[in-house]
């Protein structure tokens, strides 16, 4: 243990006799943080507009008021609608009277053609005009399906759970097919976006802890996932959050996190042949190191081993050494 002790006081005062000294990167390491704007944003908002034409008679979706799936949002005036259900229904009666009329004489004529009283030709008209019935029939159903999912439709339900953000209409107005009625954002599993720098993707998504700091208060994130398409102008991708906690759409704030990679302060970074870096010791001697995407100014991320010893005292009188 002694002779330890001697041996680094004895390094020590060499490298200072030689006018530098050093520091393990452990004593040196920076970790930055980083923070974007974020916001909270509903997973689904819908424009409610009427699918069918009607008077507005009842709008009970307040502005701000929570709403359940299947909540009635707007009833329309369904009277109009009603007489299209009665004459659908009307329509398809008279075509199956029609059908068992043909058929009773189909029947019939089958009969009389075992006696040689009818035609095959006229047995071939009558089927052919059942046919046609039938097919008259179909249609009369489809039209009677048609005329109630209209009636249906002038009772409009909430499609999921969520709060009123906007009305769009009132009471008495007369809507047509596509009038927007109200605007429906979803509350729950609300999404966080950011915009990222494509830069510092990397050390967000290895980041231990990401957290939205708004209202004067941090909640923790986890990434949802990451946008493939990268914003022309800003350079940055979108990526999506989410949160254990329940946010109010609308709520911004700050995304923030701190880099997991060790970083060099920026007054250990020198300028070598063109290239940043910094003088680390290798076998007791001081070797420039130069730091792929070090910018001057800014702290340089580095990948060396913690242990690693960096010239700390006298770095800017090595500026004569040949860079190794």
């Amino acid at each position: 243990m002694k002779s330890l002790l001697m041996f680094l006081s004895l390094a020590s005062a060499t490298a200072y006799a030689a006018g530098w000294t050093s520091r393990p990167l452990a004593e040196l390491a920076a970790y930055p943080g980083y923070s974007v704007p974020a916001t909270v944003h509903a997973r689904d908002e819908a424009r409610i507009s009427a699918e069918v034409a009607g008077r507005i008679e009842a709008l009970p979706a307040r502005v701000g008021q929570a709403i359940a799936k299947g909540d009635l949002l707007a009833r329309l005036d369904d009277r109009s609608h009603l007489i299209e259900v009665r004459r659908a229904q009307a329509a398809l009666t008279l075509v199956d009277k029609r059908i068992r009329l043909a058929e009773s004489q189909l029947a019939r004529s089958e009969r009389l053609a075992g006696e040689n009283f009818v035609s095959d030709d006229a047995l071939k008209v009558q089927r052919t005009e059942l046919e046609v019935l039938s097919a008259e029939r179909e249609a009369a159903v489809q039209a009677l399906a048609a005329a109630r999912l209209n009636l249906a439709r002038t009772s409009i339900r909430a499609p999921f759970a969520g709060v009123v953000r906007e009305r769009q209409a009132s009471v008495g107005e007369l809507a047509a097919p596509g009038t927007p009625l109200l605007l429906l954002a979803a509350t729950d599993a609300a999404e966080i976006r950011a915009a990222v720098p494509i830069a510092q993707l990397a050390e967000l998504q290895h980041a231990e802890r990401l957290v939205l700091a708004a209202g004067a208060r941090e909640r923790p994130l986890r990434i949802v996932r990451v946008s493939g398409v990268v914003d022309t102008v800003g350079q940055t991708r979108e990526v999506v959050f989410g949160s254990e906690e329940h946010l109010a759409p609308g709520l911004a704030g700050e995304l923030r996190w701190r880099s997991p990679v060790p970083h060099l302060p920026p007054d250990y970074l020198q300028l070598r042949d063109g290239r940043l870096g910094a003088f680390v010791v290798e076998a007791g001697k001081p070797r420039f190191v130069p730091i792929d995407g070090a910018e001057f100014g800014r702290p340089a991320a580095v990948d060396w081993p913690m242990s690693t010893e960096v010239v700390d005292d006298g770095r800017l009188g090595l500026d004569s050494m040949p860079a190794k």
